[in-house]
């Protein structure tokens, strides 16, 4: 398997995480991988000839963009020899700011998205970092930023935070951060609290190695009542225990380095 990553230039960098590449061989061994939530978006294009599948029922057929929403549970990957993807990871509502969709329409789906300019841009070469930094200054909205500014305060935060702090931090009702949330993430900002709490405290169980803190004392660093409550959500955003996570790699976890 071979897989590049790729920077977004200057300005779009708030809002696009990576533009990736991800192709496997004729030999490749097809294999099923699970990956967690994390509040990513993602377009994916199938530029390969062959047909993996998210969940055992969603095909990723060849020519076709894919808008991969919000994921609020676990998701499978079947992945295939002789595949060609190419994406673009969106930091949490970063989409939002170049397609006007219904983003709440889209959690935990995967759907055909048709966009005939951006299949023109796409040619595996050298340049199509640049063409694609070009092609999404081109969409900026930043009037639909303030979702993404808002996620970015709770990632710093590792959702150890309230929804009731950050309405009175952006000089907000809660209802109108509810708007917000649905207009360009697609799920409540609880949700996105409890889910980037998840994601710190997961890359923190992994990366512990075999040092003696507990996952008693990482739930409660983490603002989570006990042990109990920290493995209901992981059994919801992981579909595993805290004590099973270890086996799983470090590595980012997206849907680019699953398929």
């Amino acid at each position: 398997m071979k897989y590049k990553e790729y920077q977004p230039g200057g300005y779009l960098k708030k809002y696009i995480d990576a533009y990736w590449i991800l192709e496997t061989d004729s030999i490749y061994r097809p294999v099923s991988r699970r990956f967690f939530v994390d509040c990513t978006t993602e377009i994916l294009i199938n530029m390969g000839t062959s047909t993996p599948y998210v969940n055992a029922v969603t095909p990723l057929c060849p020519g076709n963009i894919y808008i991969c929403g919000t994921i609020t549970r676990p998701n499978e990957v079947l992945s295939v020899p002789n595949s060609c993807f190419v994406g673009i990871r969106f930091k949490p509502g970063g989409i939002s700011v170049f397609y006007d969709l219904s983003y709440n329409e889209l959690v935990d789906r995967v759907i055909e998205f048709h966009d005939q300019p951006l299949i023109s841009v796409i040619d595996l070469d050298e340049q199509l970092p640049e063409r694609l930094d070009k092609f999404f200054c081109s969409r900026i909205k930043d009037n639909h930023s303030t979702g993404v500014q808002i996620a970015e305060t709770i990632a710093n935060y590792q959702g150890i935070t309230t929804v009731d702090w950050i309405a009175k931090n952006y000089n907000l009702s809660t209802r109108t951060l509810e708007r917000i949330f649905n207009r360009s993430i697609g799920i409540p900002p609880k949700e996105l609290i409890n889910i980037m709490r998840f994601v710190n405290v997961r890359k923190r169980i992994i990366q512990q190695g075999n040092n003696n803190e507990s996952l008693l004392q990482i739930a409660f660093e983490a603002g989570y009542f006990d042990h109990a409550h920290l493995t209901r959500e992981f059994k919801k955003y992981a579909g595993l225990n805290p004590s099973e996570i270890k086996k799983w790699s470090v590595q980012p976890n997206h849907i680019s380095l699953n398929l």
